[in-house]
């Protein structure tokens, strides 16, 4: 039998090398991480949140983050499962009949992001755009989709207007980034997704968990 001392300090270092909730959420979101790592910390996120309504926002992108990683593990099936979930866990407040900015948000960057019903998405960022005109999160979501859909004119009139709001925004600017690659500016695109890596270390892979390069 153990000895009281040596027991508890056994159970102060089994404690010690479990992350903690908050490292669990780093890890969950950190697409640098090798993609059967994320996926643990998601899952073991997703448990945490529990069905709490108040955490239904944290809990779809949670599945978001999943979703991305079973994607780059190459698992199509288990990342539109989570995808799917995340869209409905962002549709249930909507369906109830809130009314609010981000709400709509939420659900336009899990379709874009997702590359599931992207009509749909488009109506989700205007919705959140007209009922906030200045909402730089909006912008940069349907920048985004629009670089999904390859309209990279209309994306980079987005990015350009979520960067006026918000300079220094990582997703703005390696989005931006992508797009002046794509459209043939090669100096303009290493500047923007350098800028991005400067704020945001994990941001291009992050982006490639997505399915998009420059």
């Amino acid at each position: 039998m153990m000895a009281a001392a040596a027991l508890a300090a056994w159970t102060l270092a089994l404690h010690a090398a479990e992350p903690s909730s908050q490292q669990t959420e780093q890890r969950c979101h950190d697409y640098t991480l090798r993609a059967d790592k994320q996926i643990a910390s998601c899952t073991t996120l997703i448990g945490l949140y529990g069905n709490a309504a108040g955490n239904r926002g944290l809990l779809a992108l949670a599945f978001l983050a999943r979703g991305s990683s079973h994607f780059r593990a190459g698992n199509r099936e288990r990342a539109l499962a989570d995808y799917r979930e995340a869209i409905r866990l962002d549709t249930v407040p909507i369906a109830g009949g809130e009314k609010d900015a981000a709400l709509y948000n939420d659900r336009c960057w899990a379709r874009a992001v997702a590359q599931l019903e992207l009509d749909e998405a488009l109506k989700d960022c205007n919705e959140a755009l007209r009922l906030r005109a200045d909402f730089v999160a909006a912008l940069d979501s349907r920048a985004f989709l629009q670089l999904r859909r390859g309209r990279f004119r209309d994306a980079l009139a987005d990015y350009n207007a979520a960067l006026k709001g918000n300079p220094t925004d990582p997703y703005s600017l390696f989005g931006r980034g992508v797009v002046k690659s794509r459209t043939g500016d090669a100096q303009g695109a290493k500047a923007d997704m350098a800028a991005a890596t400067a704020v945001q270390n994990g941001i291009a892979a992050e982006f490639l968990s997505f399915g998009i390069t420059p």
